[in-house]
């Protein structure tokens, strides 16, 4: 995950150079095809985004749903913007253990 972790980063910095703009749909899209091109590298179809990052966004938001994270931070969420900072300060409390 360290180089997908950089890559998010440099996605922050400069979405449109990778994703095309700040679309936290885009940036879904983008890691979704990272872990599937990697899972298929290595022979191993266990590999996702984060194990316990689905879990940590039900509790923040409090909802228990079948809708996938990005979906639940879409739908709190005024703009795609919006949606996509949010993602990045929840990932850095998620990667901080807090909730």
């Amino acid at each position: 995950m360290d180089i997908l972790s950089n890559k998010l980063d440099c996605i922050k910095k400069q979405p449109g150079l990778y994703i095309g703009k700040k679309s936290l749909i885009l940036l879904k899209a983008y890691i979704d095809g990272y872990i599937e091109r990697q899972n298929e590298l290595n022979n191993n179809y266990d590999l996702g985004f984060y194990p316990g990052f689905q879990e940590y966004i039900q509790t923040r938001f409090n909802i228990k749903s079948s809708h996938n994270w990005a979906d639940i931070i879409n739908f709190f969420s005024t703009t795609e913007e919006e949606a996509f900072d949010r993602f990045y300060v929840l990932l850095e409390g998620f990667l901080k253990n807090e909730i």
